[in-house]
């Protein structure tokens, strides 16, 4: 089948690649890569964390896929919980890991439903790139070994960390085969035995005496409870557009529906000019506002007792550099359209025993904890920013994409809409062009806007953090189109792949 694929990595878009080729859809496109993108991108993501993906299919309503984390009942009285440092160079980061970090995961569930429901090939045909990679080895890249490198004390952490992630005592890059045969057991098993073996069977076993032992809260019985939920998707309308994103109870994507309609009347001049940068600051600055009073009315009755003025004062006083996550977008030649965003925070530094598999540390992610770590209500579903997106054009999908970035996610669609649907960019130069983002009542800006245009923006809003190049910090967009072109966000060494 043909198709186009934006990855956050080479060998993540190939393993979707193949699955096109071997006759598959785009959903079986995507959850080949994910399951392919632990190997590739394993820094970012694992089966162990959580995510969201937005299916789009002729002839049917669109659906949200919602298999994110939720928050396990246990609390340990000393649990393994603690904090390692990162180092980016001009700044330093503080991150929590340990057993007792660990959130119930969603990704195993929400691929293989989204597989069952909408799939075309055999789960042996999805898994098969992975497993080949697991097996034989891949070499990492240059920027997904950085990454690595970044969270050397979470790849490090633990005896078994270090038995996957280290070869002849040196941490994994890209001058080293790296294999994880333990993964490769791992994908074995769940083509044999299904969400079953990871949710009620040996791997749930696994998974509850390990944090038993070592004070986590992760039980078989929360991952026994867990159910990906099927949400329709936000909607609106944006300059004849439809646009279909992430919904509430999650805020990103109405924080986006929220900036783009305050824009929608406006004359934004050209790219880069003082009326497009000003009235899209001012725009982010009234969506802060609007998030602050939406916030406060409750998302829902469960996140309205969390969700208010400390949630926000937890982004002043921190912004995440990282936002370790990925996005794949995917079209394929029958119209469908899978766009996807996973995470595995930064990991726990755990790995379930025999599989190779990093658990997530998403109960130790403090944007995710305003009121500290550990005071979520049992089983609710922990906030997130990831916002899949499919721009629709006369019924069928004219962009897909998504993007990376913890709280920059938003921003960094938003420009990226922004620069096709009013600046009638190609989707290349809408991913490439130089991005702005506001938060905390500070302006980040990157290389490329004039420095007129720069110095109005500090008379308007004081505070303003100039980059001297492109950096991850403003997200990874990965971007497709309707008519087969797409474009990888270099801030993170994102692929295009088109299969013809």
């Amino acid at each position: 089948m043909k198709g186009i694929i934006a990855a956050g990595d080479r060998l993540t878009a190939n393993a979707a690649a193949e699955v096109l080729r071997k006759g598959g859809n785009a959903f079986d496109a995507v959850a080949a890569a994910v399951f392919a993108s632990y190997m590739s991108e394993p820094a970012l993501t694992s089966p162990a964390g959580g995510g969201f993906l937005l299916a789009v299919e002729p002839g049917s309503e669109p659906v949200l896929y919602d298999f994110f984390v939720d928050v396990p009942p246990v609390r340990e009285n000393n649990p393994d919980f603690f904090k390692i440092t990162v180092d980016f160079g001009d700044a330093l980061q503080d991150f929590h890991i340990g057993c007792a970090s660990v959130a119930v995961p969603g990704t195993v569930a929400g691929l293989l439903r989204v597989h069952l429901e909408r799939g075309q090939l055999s789960i042996e045909d999805v898994l098969s790139p992975a497993m080949r990679y697991a097996k034989e080895g891949i070499f990492l890249s240059h920027v997904q070994a950085s990454f690595v490198k970044l969270l050397e004390p979470i790849f490090t952490a633990t005896e078994a960390t270090k038995e996957i992630f280290m070869v002849d005592g040196k941490l994994i890059d890209g001058t080293v085969l790296f294999k994880n045969y333990a993964y490769y057991e791992f994908l074995s098993l769940v083509s044999r035995e299904g969400q079953w073996v990871f949710y009620e069977g040996e791997i749930a076993d696994r998974i509850d005496f390990m944090c038993g032992e070592n004070r986590g809260h992760l039980r078989k019985d929360d991952l026994a409870k867990y159910k990906v939920t099927e949400r329709n998707p936000l909607s609106f309308d944006f300059n004849g557009y439809r646009i279909l994103t992430n919904t509430p109870p999650f805020p990103g994507g109405i924080l986006i529906a929220f900036t783009l309609k305050l824009l929608e009347d406006e004359l934004l001049g050209t790219f880069g000019s003082g009326e497009h940068l000003l009235k899209l600051l001012k725009a982010t600055e009234g969506t802060q506002d609007f998030r602050r009073e939406f916030i406060n009315d409750g998302i829902s009755k469960e996140y309205g007792r969390f969700l208010d003025s400390q949630f926000l004062e937890s982004y002043r006083k921190k912004v995440n550099l990282f936002g370790n996550t990925t996005h794949v977008s995917v079209i394929d030649s029958e119209g469908r359209a899978a766009s996807i965003t996973t995470t595995n925070g930064e990991g726990s530094g755990y790995i379930i025993p025999e599989t190779g598999v990093m658990l997530n540390n998403m109960l130790g992610e403090e944007d995710l904890n305003p009121e500290g770590f550990f005071r979520w209500p049992p089983y609710v579903r922990l906030p997130s920013m990831m916002s899949p997106t499919v721009v629709i054009k006369g019924g069928e999908p004219f962009l897909v994409l998504g993007s990376a970035g913890s709280n920059r996610i938003r921003s960094a669609i938003v420009n990226v809409i922004l620069n096709s649907l009013v600046f009638s960019m190609d989707v290349v130069d809408a991913v490439h062009s130089p991005r702005v983002h506001y938060e905390k009542d500070t302006v980040y800006l990157e290389p490329g806007f004039s420095e007129n245009v720069v110095e109005k923006i500090e008379k308007v809003f004081g505070e303003v953090v100039r980059f001297s190049s492109k950096n991850m910090f403003f997200g990874g967009v990965q971007a497709v189109t309707g008519d087969f072109t797409g474009a990888g966000d270099s801030r993170r060494g994102g692929v295009v792949l088109k299969v013809d």
